[in-house]
């Protein structure tokens, strides 16, 4: 009897003091083509948020500055910014060292430029934002733009957004560190 009672103590103990979301990393998954943003809890469905908005310019393993496209890939949020003309901002840590590598081999950055983005992430930091890769891409809401384009068209510079309604949901989930997956 003594060993259940203390089984039983031994799981509430844990029950009250494992945090919340213990039954697997919080983590986004952003599906471009159905349009959808999806937090998880490990595989766990939390939210899902629908009509998302992604780059003018669609999607591609690569953003360069100026071509409107929303990177592919997986991110980690690595500031919140709020207020913010979109409502809030969540960036990411984009440009990764893989797509430093990639724009060196292909003549768009120099040396010096991949170097740096490859001591940020290995730094644990916010890489470069003004290199031919681009930066400031984060996950936003519509602020004081039309919901009409935002849900009709893709309209970003290549960032994820929301409408603000779906924004103030979200925020009740974000964490800084938060995987985005971008598919």
């Amino acid at each position: 009897m003594a060993r259940l009672i203390r089984r039983v103590l031994t799981l509430l103990w844990l029950a009250l003091c494992l945090p919340a979301h213990a039954g697997g990393e919080r983590w986004v998954e952003v599906d471009t083509v159905a349009r959808t943003l999806t937090v998880f809890a490990g595989d766990r469905l939390l939210q899902r948020f629908d009509n998302i908005s992604v780059g003018r310019g669609g999607v591609a393993p690569l953003h360069y500055h100026g071509d409107g496209s929303t990177p592919l890939g997986s991110y980690r949020i690595m500031r919140i910014r709020t207020p913010h003309v979109f409502g809030s901002f969540y960036q990411l840590d984009y440009p990764l060292p893989e797509h430093a590598e990639q724009a060196f081999n292909d003549g768009r950055i120099d040396v010096a430029t991949r170097d740096d983005i490859l001591y940020a992430a290995r730094a644990g930091r916010l890489p470069p934002q003004h290199t031919a890769l681009g930066g400031g891409i984060g996950i936003h809401g519509v602020g004081h733009g039309s919901y009409r384009i935002h849900r009709d068209f893709n309209w970003t510079n290549g960032c994820v957004a929301l409408s603000n309604a779906q924004l103030s949901q979200f925020a009740h989930w974000v964490q800084l560190g938060m995987r985005v997956v971008i598919r």
